[in-house]
């Protein structure tokens, strides 16, 4: 199976809690190819400086972290996909959408990688699982028929569609 993760998933990869386990059985099955954007280079550092910042963790924790991550790339258990042109426009595209037409806010950088995601399951013509956990980018992008209709997703967040006033999504 193919998966493209979004930093907001991948991130449970190197950090422990409750999603991790699912994510690390994903990209650990040999049998499954789990790409990210190129973006996600930058955005699973400041993911892991963050994590290390919040728990008040050192520089020394900060470091094996981020070396599991390039020891994933560099042994092509996740997979870098280049960013290009079109995926550039795309995500002007869904940052419009979101914003005008459906008065949502999504990042710029959530915009590009799913973009990207898109791109490369156009471009591979295989079925692809963006693996996400931003309820704001999913939510968005689950209503898009170009997304929904090539992308299977696999939302490891909180549907908070479903919430009501003091419980807990589903």
């Amino acid at each position: 199976m193919i998966y493209f993760f979004d930093t907001s998933a991948l991130q449970h990869r190197y950090l422990d809690g409750p999603k991790a386990r699912g994510v690390r059985r994903i990209i650990s099955d040999s049998r499954n190819q789990c790409y990210i954007a190129e973006l996600s280079i930058l955005e699973i550092s400041s993911a892991l400086a963050l994590h290390c910042r919040k728990n008040s963790l050192s520089l020394e924790h900060y470091a094996k972290l981020d070396q599991r991550f390039w020891k994933d790339v560099f042994n092509r258990r996740v997979l870098i996909y280049p960013v290009a042109k079109r995926e550039y426009l795309r995500a002007r595209d869904l940052l419009r959408y979101a914003g005008v037409d459906k008065k949502r806010n999504i990042s710029s950088a959530d915009a590009l990688i799913a973009a990207s995601c898109l791109e490369f399951a156009l471009q591979s013509k295989q079925s692809v699982a963006f693996c996400l956990e931003d309820w704001g980018l999913f939510s968005v992008i689950r209503d898009i028929s170009a997304y929904s209709k090539v992308l299977r997703f696999h939302y490891i967040g909180v549907d908070k569609s479903k919430q009501r006033a003091g419980q807990p999504g589903k």
